[in-house]
């Protein structure tokens, strides 16, 4: 059909699949479809879905990319989205009208930029060949590396690849060096690539969180409080059940066996009470930093200008403390 892309249709076709069986895809009622992709921050959703602490009105909707994820809230077929803050803050510079209810993790290590051991130093990337996601957080990293080593924008050569696909490109020497994460980073670690740069430089901008749309949060308060009370638990359940737990996530991360209790090295996972002190007030403590965020990401060419964040943020889904 014209003006759909061949995109468009396939990412219409993934998100129709789990939703066939109750309500047809284009009827989606009171459903709260919320999209992610593999990314360890996000399994305590997962873990909850497995656990049974989800209605059939909660539908989470596992994308390829975060990228999809992006263009399936663009497309409207998704109610919320577990994004970094930086990709909800291009979303609603376009003018998406999204509030973060949840903030899963902060990074403070978990995303890396791994290279070849002939790479010493940063400065030693002149003239090699980087790759990253064409998404904001590895523009973010990309570049806070390269002001690190004092290197000029043109002094790397980048190739935009998805993160399923740079284990083969790094085994043919088609690249030097790239952004990456867990899973993807532990395979890339027995192939003999090491760490060279981490989220923990740029501690407190690399921040996950769960995006809701403005509209659909008086409509389906009960289901958004549903979902993140699902996640809380699963959260709790890591703790108390730490190795039942794993097992059950890594049936989608497939970590080898003994970098399961590992999953989260790397990331700070907010608790109720943390996530209360940093969605609250006008602006709130994570809308002060998305404000910082925003400011760099136009510094750094990420987009045209800073969103407007009037009440960005709304902690009403939490648990009421006992």
């Amino acid at each position: 059909m014209a003006g759909v892309t061949v995109r468009g249709w396939i990412l219409r076709l993934l998100l129709c699949l789990p939703l066939v069986a109750t309500s047809g895809c284009d009827s989606p009622g009171s459903l709260l479809r919320v999209g992610t992709n593999v990314w360890p921050g996000y399994e305590p959703l997962y873990l909850a879905r497995e656990q049974g602490l989800y209605s059939h009105h909660i539908k989470l909707v596992e994308l390829p990319s975060a990228s999809d994820v992006i263009d399936a809230l663009r497309l409207g077929h998704l109610e919320g989205g577990a994004l970094t803050l930086d990709e909800v803050l291009a979303l609603v510079q376009e003018g998406q009208d999204l509030v973060v209810v949840l903030v899963f993790n902060i990074s403070a290590g978990a995303d890396m930029l791994m290279v070849h051991p002939d790479i010493h130093t940063l400065s030693d990337l002149r003239g090699k060949t980087i790759a990253l996601e064409t998404t904001a957080v590895g523009a973010l990293m990309l570049k806070s590396a390269m002001d690190f080593a004092e290197l000029p924008d043109n002094s790397l050569r980048i190739r935009h690849m998805n993160l399923s696909d740079q284990l083969k490109a790094y085994q043919n020497g088609s690249i030097d060096a790239m952004i990456t994460y867990e899973p993807f980073s532990s395979e890339l670690a027995r192939a003999g690539a090491r760490v060279l740069f981490d989220s923990s430089a740029i501690k407190g901008q690399i921040v996950d969180v769960l995006a809701i749309r403005r509209e659909v949060m008086e409509q389906q308060t009960q289901h958004i409080q549903e979902l993140i009370d699902g996640y809380l638990q699963a959260r709790q359940l890591i703790q108390t059940s730490p190795q039942t737990s794993f097992a059950i996530m890594n049936q989608r991360l497939r970590l080898p066996d003994e970098q399961i209790s590992a999953m989260f090295d790397g990331l700070e996972l907010p608790d109720t009470e943390e996530n209360r002190r940093l969605l609250s007030g006008e602006p709130s403590p994570l809308s002060r930093n998305a404000d910082g965020l925003a400011q760099l990401m136009v510094k750094q060419k990420l987009m045209p200008a800073p969103p407007q964040l009037k009440q960005f943020t709304d902690p009403r889904f939490l648990p009421v403390s006992p």
